[in-house]
């Protein structure tokens, strides 16, 4: 399901072509790298074409460029590949500027390689017979089979039964404060979402629509409420709300779930699934993505990746997972279940530098044994921080509660305290939350290779940055030196940050109009005891049409203006 807004954009950038592909489910995929993006339609300068203007806004609001990497592939190469034979498209990679496809046309392929602007062609899954819904030990992750009793207790009688995963990271703390991850958007990648669409633990997630789009990368269709619970358990941690039972860490943001894992195989295609996932994920505008997948053994170890291939670039996962850092988003990935394996190290892509990979320790604080190694093979501190991943409480397809072990189940409960920690401070780049995140983390001056920095305290990481905030009157004084008031991002789509001069004990009174004068939005702010001041303006902007507005600062007889543009 995709919100009609979104559907343009995604067709343009993905060039979702093919049809019939659950008949070809089975076939052959390969991946046709490009030379170029020569005679694309797309340009630099008209990023709208291509992006939403969520994910146009998020580069903005973090100085991000428009780069080569974000043009879609060029249509004419895909039309040319189409044109070779018996050739189904799934889905292309505008990061990579690739293009999957599936076939078993042998002259197909080899016409496709004679093209001049095709580079690469290389094999990601091979033909295999039907398998189990996912294949044998890819998810290690243990869930009980039977249901858990309800706590009742003061102290969590909201959170119920969740209580203490949420706890151990003084998640409530930003709760209470009124960020539960409204306004943010959420990717998550797995292998299936079984009950979403009835259970109901996602009642609210459902009637207050916010699902904003899914998308099933194995058979190019929308369809993701099946193929096992794993999604679902991950999903559960984040946006369940049943209170007094069970509530998830970010309960009021909106969601996109993403099924890349295959039925019954573990080859390479699975990662180009997760990069089309991540694409998409920021075409869309998503600001988190939560990802409780990793890969290093394939069904061909010619496949295989190595330890000393885990250095953040040389697997293609771990390239696209930093690159959608680089594109402004906040990845949190699980570090994997090997740690009493004879691998025991990470999996890929959270050896990717600047994800914030996920360890798992129990409710006494101590690592779990299955949770996986790092450092990098190149050095780096990894993992880099760890949540409740023995015991954490998680909701049955059935709406009942259970619980489960596992580096998965720590990610979704950090990934939606990380969100809700952004949304306190939306003009923060991603970075700068995941640097507070690790400082305020309980081994932050001693790292180790287990759990990285630590637990993070997001109480801490709240007021810390809150104190930055209060702090940097210099960098404030020097965006309103020459001009009372300022507004971020310009343009902007459904979020304004204000700052501006202030007198004290004066009310102010701030008024949106449009380029006729007429005034569209208004607030009214109490008075300020300060200098200086600001306004995070969330609500009533994402609806006004796109053009030119102006926003007028009141306060007294002192009236300041400046001119603004809406997406």
């Amino acid at each position: 399901m995709i919100k009609p807004l979104l559907s343009a954009i995604l067709v343009s950038c993905f060039l979702i072509l093919a049809t019939g592909t659950a008949v070809l489910a089975q076939l052959p995929r390969y991946v046709i790298s490009f030379t170029d993006k020569k005679n694309t339609p797309y340009q630099l300068g008209a990023p709208e074409q291509y992006l939403s203007p969520a994910a146009i806004q998020r580069r903005q609001r973090q100085q991000i460029n428009i780069d080569s990497t974000d043009l879609p592939v060029t249509p004419a190469y895909v039309d040319s590949i189409l044109r070779a034979g018996n050739v189904t498209v799934l889905y292309t990679s505008r990061w990579f500027n690739q293009v999957i496809i599936q076939t078993n046309d042998a002259s197909a392929l080899q016409k496709i390689n004679g093209f001049p602007f095709v580079k690469t062609t290389m094999p990601a899954a091979q033909r295999l017979a039907p398998g189990p819904a996912i294949a044998p030990g890819k998810l290690s992750e243990t869930v009980d089979s039977g249901n858990i009793p309800l706590l009742r207790s003061t102290a969590a009688d909201y959170y119920g039964n969740a209580f203490d995963q949420i706890h151990l990271h003084e998640g409530e703390y930003l709760h209470n404060k009124g960020k539960r991850g409204a306004g943010m958007i959420i990717a998550i990648l797995d292998a299936g979402f079984s009950g979403v669409g009835d259970n109901k633990a996602f009642a609210q997630l459902r009637n207050q629509q916010q699902l904003i789009a899914t998308h099933n990368f194995t058979d190019n269709t929308t369809e993701v409420f099946d193929f096992g619970t794993h999604g679902a358990f991950c999903l559960s941690a984040l946006t369940a709300y049943l209170p007094g039972q069970m509530v998830g860490t970010a309960p009021e943001a909106e969601y996109v779930l993403f099924r890349t894992e295959e039925n019954g195989m573990e080859q390479p295609i699975e990662e180009h699934n997760w990069i089309a996932a991540a694409e998409m994920a920021d075409s869309i505008g998503v600001d988190v993505i939560s990802s409780s997948l990793g890969y290093n053994l394939f069904d061909n170890p010619d496949y295989n990746h190595t330890y000393s291939q885990l250095d953040g670039k040389t697997t293609i996962i771990a390239q696209a997972a930093a690159l959608a850092v680089r594109k402004g988003m906040i990845v949190v990935n699980a570090a994997g279940n090997e740690g009493n394996h004879p691998w025991k190290y990470l999996l890929t892509p959270a050896d990717a530098d600047s994800v914030l990979t996920v360890a798992a320790v129990d409710k006494a604080l101590q690592v779990a044994t299955f949770s996986g190694y790092g450092p990098t093979a190149d050095g780096r501190i990894k993992p880099d921080v760890a949540g409740l991943g023995v015991g954490t409480v998680l909701v049955n397809t059935d709406g009942t509660l259970t619980s489960g072990n596992g580096t998965s189940y720590a990610t979704p409960v950090l990934a939606g305290l990380v969100t809700c920690l952004w949304q306190a401070f939306p003009h923060r780049t991603n970075m700068d939350i995941l640097r507070a995140v690790k400082a305020c983390s309980s081994q932050y001056r001693q790292p180790d290779y287990r759990i990285g920095y630590g637990i993070p305290n997001f109480r801490a990481a709240y007021d810390t940055l809150l104190k930055m905030e209060l702090q940097d009157t210099a960098y404030i004084r020097q965006t309103l030196d020459n001009h009372p008031v300022k507004a971020f991002p310009n343009p902007f789509n459904d979020q304004l940050r204000i700052y501006y001069k202030a007198s004290a004990n004066l009310q102010i009174m701030l008024e949106l109009m449009d380029a006729a004068g007429r005034i569209v939005r208004k607030r009214s702010l109490p008075a300020v005891d300060m200098n200086y001041g600001y306004f995070n303006w969330q609500d009533g902007l994402s609806s006004l049409p796109a053009g030119v507005y102006y926003l007028r600062v009141i306060q007294g007889t002192v009236k300041s203006t400046l001119k603004l543009v809406k997406l």
